[in-house]
């Protein structure tokens, strides 16, 4: 009877936790660049603009550029650009930019991923969340054949780190 209930407590406290977990990676909500600010889109559109040109007035209307703003610590954002890709690798290129530099604008944070998907996990005691870039693909070494791949990547200052989960 008492193994019972400690079994029984076991699993619902483990249930709690895989809920958590499940919880804690939202879903970003994709904004079009007319509602961003002034300097971060014209950030976004010169993002895109190696792809489809200087003059947003003539890119194609299937586009529909997104970004989204993520808070970060300390009142701060990180932008997130999602640029139609439609590659082997995923149907989007997510570009991510760090927080706004005292000069203006601000700095690429690494290459970009892409992926079809991106949530976001913030992070206890760390001011940029993880990244989860879902729906990627990437070639098998051992015979060429594209597989999915799903990263999570924790940002150490300096780059973007894929976080292995056993």
């Amino acid at each position: 009877m008492i193994a019972t209930r400690h079994i029984a407590a076991l699993l619902v406290a483990l249930g709690l936790q895989t809920a958590t977990l499940a919880a804690s990676a939202a879903e970003v909500f994709w904004q079009s660049f007319d509602t961003l600010g002034s300097g971060d889109r014209a950030l976004a559109e010169a993002a895109l603009s190696d792809m489809f040109g200087d003059d947003p007035d003539l890119w194609p209307d299937w586009l529909d550029p997104r970004a989204v703003v993520i808070p970060v610590g300390r009142g701060g954002t990180l932008l997130v650009v999602r640029e139609p890709y439609r590659a082997p690798c995923g149907q989007y290129l997510f570009t991510v930019f760090g927080l706004p530099l005292p000069q203006g604008g601000r700095g690429r944070m690494g290459p970009g991923f892409c992926a079809g998907e991106l949530s976001v996990v913030p992070m206890r005691g760390r001011e940029v969340p993880d990244l989860i870039f879902a729906e990627g693909h990437q070639p098998n070494p051992a015979d060429g054949l594209w597989q999915r791949v799903d990263q999570r990547v924790r940002w150490t200052g300096t780059e973007w780190v894929q976080i292995i989960q056993k």
